[in-house]
C-alpha cells in the first residue's frame, strides 16, 4: 500500500453523516483493545463512490461503514460480497483484505440482537415496519428469517414498498400499505412496531394510540434518544428498543470484521448516551 504508516485507516461513507456517532463509537472501540486505527467519515456521492474507493486502496485502508444512499450503489465497485450482503442485496460494511474490497451486511444482526433480548418466538408475532428504505432491507430480511407470524409494510410511496416484497422469496404473509394517518388507525394486535423513517428529524406527525395494541416498539432513528416516536409509545407503555441499540450493535459487528475482535466494553454505552444528551 502507498502509505507507510502503521496506523490503518477506517472509515465511513454516507451523504449527510457530519453528525454521525460512528467515529465516537469505533475510536473508542480501538483505544479500548489498544489497537493502532483511525475512523472518520467521507461525505461522498454516488457518483463519486469508485473514485474514493479507489483512493481507498492506495492508502493504509482496512475498512469501511456504508450508510444511505450508497448502501446499493456500492455493490458494483466491491471484489466479492459476504452470502448475507448478497441475499438482502444491501452493504453496510466493507473489508479491504489482500487487496479485495468485500462487502458484508451487519444491519441484519445488529437489528436483531437487540429484539431477541425482548422475543424468543416470533412465530406467533404481528410486525409492521414504518417506510421501505434504507435499513428496512435488513429490518424485513431479519424477520422473514426469524420466521415472523404476519408482517405490514407502510410506506409514503406504494410503489417502493411493492418492489421491496417482489424480490423476497418468503411463504410469510406480508402486505403494503400507504404510509398515512388512516391506515395506521386501522391497524390493531401490534405485536412489534418499527420505524425506520426519520419522522423527528422531518418533523412528521403521526399519532398512535392504545387500540394499536402495541406491545413493543422499536426505533432505529436514535437523534435524540427520545424521538417523538418513542415519547409517543412510552405513553402506551409499549416495550422499547432504542435507536442507539442496534447503532451499537451493528458496529460491534464490523469492528469484529475488521479486527477479529468483538467489542465488550459498554463503556461505550454510556459516552454514546451522553452525546444523545441522556
Amino acid at each position: 500500500m502507498g502509505n507507510n504508516s502503521t496506523e490503518m485507516l477506517y472509515c465511513f461513507l454516507g451523504y449527510g453523516i457530519k453528525n454521525s456517532l460512528s467515529p465516537t463509537i469505533h475510536n473508542s472501540f480501538f483505544q479500548s483493545n489498544n489497537l493502532e486505527g483511525y475512523y472518520t467519515t467521507f461525505n461522498v456521492n454516488s457518483s463519486d463512490l469508485e473514485t474514493i474507493l479507489d483512493t481507498l486502496r492506495k492508502l493504509n485502508f482496512r475498512g469501511a461503514n456504508v450508510t444511505i444512499p450508497h448502501k446499493t450503489d456500492i455493490i458494483p465497485y466491491l471484489d466479492s460480497l459476504d452470502p448475507l450482503a448478497n441475499s438482502v442485496n444491501a452493504v453496510n460494511t466493507v473489508l479491504y483484505d489482500d487487496e479485495k474490497l468485500i462487502g458484508y451486511n451487519t444491519d441484519v444482526e445488529g437489528f436483531m440482537k437487540p429484539l431477541r433480548k425482548n422475543i424468543q418466538r416470533f412465530n406467533n408475532k404481528k410486525a409492521v415496519i414504518l417506510g421501505s428504505g434504507g435499513a428496512s432491507k435488513a429490518v424485513l430480511y431479519g424477520l422473514i428469517n426469524a420466521n415472523c407470524k404476519e408482517i405490514i409494510i407502510l410506506n409514503r410511496t406504494i410503489e417502493n414498498a411493492r418492489q421491496l416484497v417482489s424480490k423476497l422469496d418468503s411463504d410469510i404473509p406480508i402486505s403494503f400499505h400507504e404510509l398515512n394517518q388512516k391506515t395506521i388507525d386501522s391497524l390493531s394486535d401490534i405485536d412489534i412496531m418499527i420505524n425506520t423513517v426519520p419522522l423527528h428529524k422531518t418533523n412528521t406527525i403521526l399519532n398512535f394510540h392504545s387500540n394499536l395494541g402495541i406491545k413493543l416498539a422499536y426505533d432505529l432513528e436514535y437523534i435524540p434518544k427520545e424521538t417523538n416516536f418513542i415519547k409517543q409509545m412510552k405513553s402506551l407503555n409499549s416495550d422499547l428498543i432504542y435507536g442507539y441499540e442496534m447503532l451499537l450493535s451493528q458496529a460491534k459487528l464490523s469492528f469484529q470484521i475488521w479486527t477479529g475482535i468483538l467489542p465488550n466494553d459498554d463503556s461505550i454505552d454510556g459516552k454514546i448516551l451522553s452525546m444523545l444528551g441522556v
